[in-house]
């Protein structure tokens, strides 16, 4: 076998395998997950796949042995092929968003085939596929689609794109079988030292979702613009962007939202908002980054908003990092979507690096004030990293001030050299919510032991 493929070209063998274990106090109760990834290149082809050995229930209660993903690539001069499972993500999101942030316990791969073709000012792609939904065990329908971008100067660039999903196999035949149609739009033009980006989508849903399944009466039209704007020169950077969402929320897409932490109000059914920026570095010694965000629904009555003030100061080999930021959320229930208790949160601290002889050293102090709808704390945040080679000593904890004082204390040592990553972290993790691309999590609190091990070969 080695001999043939060496015959049909050059190839070469990489991949990883990442081992997570908890071992979790009081009982010290074991979780375990393993996953080992491959790929193998034989001149312009890969093959490769993913297996899975998932017996943790802290992050799902998923138990799982299984491969979960394969595919086979072909990746020539001016096409390219893919068959198995896939990410990708067309124009800006707004219509089909499939990404994985393995922090966030995400996975939105499509499994079935994209083809690309390109030449000099025009681009042609398709694809097919069914996403894995949040269950991790199912998928969606099928899914359809093709987009065509054209490049007519160097600085402008054209995307239209089309998609549609057919319903569920549930669906009621007697009014016909309902599916659903999205188009986006895309332009991306650069003049001088701006650059601005428009998009803007529709979604056509021919049908009703019922508890009994698709209806075909009711239709459903939603429709999405997204816009920014940006300027850029030696010491300054502006950064704008407004956002209109109606009925977008599809399951297959994830609209970009305005807020720079990647939190929406809800995921695109019914959403506007926008995004102001400025980046200074009037001098190599100092840079700022100061923003404001805004979102909310067309009732008015959910809210989210963010301000921030995050600053650099370099003097002498001692980086000083103040910053300050106030999330304010005012969504019915409390909390920004379902997995949040929060509602408003202030954090100010301040940050410093510097290097000792051969020694990197790393602090970070922060206060937070935390509101939820009948009850307010205080957490001071603490963070203290130590390096030197492939060594890294961590600690740090977080202590909850309020009519209960709690402590979650804990430390690390990480040791990190091709091809080899261990981290080992002992103590009290607090829990904490997190967004990327509109869609949220909440990571459940720890009491234990984590060993994280990474082998690349």
């Amino acid at each position: 076998m080695i001999l043939l493929l060496t015959l049909l070209g050059e190839v070469s063998l990489s991949g990883s395998n990442e081992m997570h274990l908890w071992l979790e106090q009081p009982g010290w109760k074991t979780q375990f997950c393993n996953e080992a990834n491959a790929d193998l290149y034989v001149d312009a082809f890969r093959v490769g796949g993913r297996f899975l050995l998932d017996a943790e229930k802290l992050r799902d209660t998923l138990t799982r042995i299984e491969l979960t993903q394969r595919y086979l690539e072909y990746s020539g001069e001016r096409f390219s092929l893919t068959l198995g499972n896939y990410y990708t993500t067309l124009g800006y999101g707004l219509a089909l968003s499939s990404f994985e942030d393995k922090a966030m316990r995400i996975d939105r791969n499509l499994d079935g085939g994209k083809f690309s073709w390109q030449k000099n000012w025009l681009s042609l792609g398709a694809l097919a596929g069914r996403m894995l939904k949040p269950d991790k065990e199912n998928r969606d329908e099928w899914l359809y689609g093709a987009d065509v971008s054209v490049t007519p100067l160097e600085n402008l660039k054209i995307e239209g794109i089309y998609l549609r999903r057919d319903a569920t196999t549930d669906a009621d035949t007697l009014f016909g079988r309902a599916w659903e149609e999205w188009a986006e739009e895309n332009v991306d033009f650069g003049f001088w030292r701006f650059n601005l980006g428009l998009a803007s989508a529709q979604r056509f849903v021919w049908g009703r979702y019922s508890p009994k399944g698709w209806i075909g009466v009711d239709s459903v039209n939603g429709f999405g613009f997204f816009a920014t704007l940006s300027y850029a020169q030696e010491g300054i950077g502006v950064l704008l962007e407004g956002k209109s969402y109606k009925g977008l929320a599809g399951g297959i897409n994830a609209p970009p939202p305005a807020n720079p932490d990647g939190e929406s109000i809800n995921e695109g059914a019914d959403e506007q908002g926008f995004r102001a920026n400025l980046n200074l570095a009037p001098w190599p010694w100092l840079f700022v980054d100061a923003g404001y965000a805004l979102a909310w629904d067309s009732s008015r009555t959910s809210k989210v908003s963010r301000t921030g003030l995050d600053t650099r100061l370099d003097i002498a080999g001692h980086t000083f990092n103040p910053f300050f930021t106030l999330i304010d959320r005012e969504l019915p229930g409390g909390g920004g979507s379902s997995t949040s208790p929060q509602n408003d949160q202030l954090e100010a601290g301040l940050g410093y690096e510097t290097l000792i002889w051969e020694i990197s050293a790393h602090f970070k102090g922060s206060w937070r004030i935390v509101t939820e709808a009948a009850e307010k704390w205080n957490e001071p945040h603490l963070l203290l990293e130590l390096g030197w080679g492939p060594w890294m000593l961590a600690g740090g904890g977080v202590v909850v001030l309020s009519d209960s004082t709690e402590v979650w204390p804990w430390g690390s040592i990480r040791y990190n050299a091709y091809p080899f990553d261990l981290t080992l972290s002992y103590g009290r993790f607090k829990g904490e919510y997190i967004c990327k691309n509109g869609i949220c999590s909440y990571e459940l609190p720890f009491n234990g032991l984590k060993a994280d091990v990474t082998l690349y070969f």
